[in-house]
């Protein structure tokens, strides 16, 4: 019994030792990590992770903003695909104050902009803009009454109605308050595609219609009808195209102004009052190809139908092709330093078909004027293989000191063609002999359409075969004078 109990003892002092000696153990690593987060990790402030703690991509932010009218709009901001009714009424579930007074109007829902500033924030579609993701897709259906404010790449494109809805089809329509534009583009937004819309503005005072900045905009099957005192569709720098589009303005200025952008304008109609294009081409290849510039008002010709302005530096050059220019003063007007290279084209209906201050490249092209062909002032010209029809004083009027290249030329004057001079490089030929292709005006001399697909001068240029170069016309020899006093057989 004494010997369990020294056991017993021993053990339980055994016990406590080693227990003393495992508290004396765990001391330091609790200070340890009580220090460790007191002190700062300097490891971690000098390099920090590069892996964030939340991933962009699979959250998104909820997007609050104040409505017109009171009450605010949340929702997912990022959405890749969105579709606005404008005939349609808001839903209940929109947000406070949707109904008549908050911006929608009480019948078809249609905005109604009051805000009299130069463009609206708000509106079905700028609140759906505000949701849409980079390269989203915005669908309009209906007749929307706002200004749209784009600022990042998306696509606008007009809905078209079901196969299977028997009442008329009416295409996507976007019309901004008087004096406001219809679409302006933020500066640095590449991206903005414009599809299968109308935007019409009848009082559109200084504003243009469509006005961007420093941004890569198109407008595809896109007509622009705009009654104001500016342009209508107005880039700075950046990129503008307009494929199988119609601009019809009513405006004193230009229908497109193009200053500093890289024009490509392809299958669409201009038609204008007084000025169709007027472009300074960017830093890069600009284009029009296919396409028509028509004056509005044949018998009282307006001023250029494509005017080109020129840089000291960083100007592009602009290539015209396939490309009819009719109903103007000037047809196509080169200011000094543009570059100009105009190739199977047809300009009609003008009184001086071609002034040049700067490089111009003429080639297999046909010019109708009732006055001069082409004028050329300063700078160089190349002309080759044109044809020169209508003109009443001179096919080509070369000023002194123009660095000039003529290869055969065609001029087509009334009279006998011995009965004055030519320059070198140009053949008369009677007008009688003009192709029957440019006596035809009349796949693009109607007012009112609203579509393109005329051939510039591509393919008659091919049917008609280029100009040769021919003996110079000479004055006929006079009939001999008989010879009297003589007799036969003497």
């Amino acid at each position: 019994m004494k010997t369990l109990t020294r056991l017993l003892t021993a053990a339980s002092a055994a016990m406590i030792v080693l227990g003393a000696a495992g508290a004396a153990q765990a001391f330091p690593d609790a200070a340890a990590g009580i220090d460790a987060q007191i002190r700062p990790n300097f490891g971690g402030l000098i390099t920090p992770p590069l892996r964030p703690r939340w991933r962009p991509d699979r959250y998104k932010p909820r997007h609050y903003r104040p409505r017109q009218g009171g009450g605010y709009y949340s929702g997912p901001r990022y959405e890749t695909s969105i579709t606005v009714d404008c005939n349609a009424p808001p839903p209940s579930s929109y947000g406070p104050g949707s109904g008549s007074g908050s911006g929608y109007g009480a019948s078809g829902g249609q905005y109604d902009d009051q805000g009299g500033g130069q463009y609206s924030s708000s509106g079905p579609l700028n609140d759906a803009l505000q949701r849409l993701a980079d390269g989203g897709t915005l669908y309009v259906r209906g007749t929307c009454r706002e200004t749209l404010w784009i600022e990042h790449p998306v696509a606008i494109v007009g809905a078209a109605a079901s196969i299977f809805d028997d009442s008329p089809a009416q295409r996507a329509t976007i019309i901004p308050a008087e004096g406001s534009s219809c679409v302006k583009v933020a500066p640095g937004v590449n991206g903005v595609e414009l599809r299968d819309l109308i935007l019409q503005t009848e009082k559109g005072g200084r504003a243009p219609c469509v006005e961007t900045w420093d941004s890569k905009v198109a407008l595809v099957r896109t007509t622009v009808r705009y009654w104001g005192d500016t342009a209508a569709v107005f880039a700075s720098g950046g990129e503008l195209r307009l494929i199988e589009s119609f601009i019809d303005a009513r405006t004193w200025d230009a229908a497109v102004v193009s200053d500093g952008a890289i024009l490509k304008i392809s299958r669409t109609r201009v038609l204008a009052e007084e000025a169709g294009i007027d472009v300074t081409p960017g830093a890069g290849d600009s284009i029009i190809e296919q396409s028509g510039i028509m004056g509005r008002d044949a018998a009282l010709p307006a001023g250029n139908g494509i005017m080109v302005r020129g840089q000291r530096s960083g100007s592009g050059a602009l290539k015209v092709d396939n490309a009819v220019v009719c109903g103007w003063r000037n047809g196509l007007h080169l200011d000094r330093g543009a570059i100009v290279e105009v190739n199977r084209s047809r300009f009609c209906r003008t009184t001086v078909g071609v002034v040049t201050d700067g490089d111009l490249t003429l080639t297999e092209s046909a010019i109708g004027a009732r006055e001069v062909g082409l004028y050329a002032s300063t700078g160089k010209a190349t002309v080759k293989r044109n044809r020169f029809y209508g003109w009443n004083s001179r096919p080509l009027w070369i000023e002194q000191g123009v660095v000039i290249d003529i290869e055969p030329n065609y001029a087509y004057f009334n009279d006998d063609c011995w009965k004055r001079g030519w320059e070198p490089g140009v053949y008369c030929q009677r007008s009688s002999g003009l192709p029957p292709s440019l006596r035809d005006e009349s796949g693009f001399t109607n007012p009112y359409r609203d579509w393109w697909e005329a051939d510039g001068y591509e393919r008659a240029y091919q049917r008609d075969g280029p100009p040769a170069a021919q003996p110079y016309p000479q004055r006929p020899a006079p009939p001999a004078k008989p010879r009297w006093g003589r007799r036969s057989g003497s």
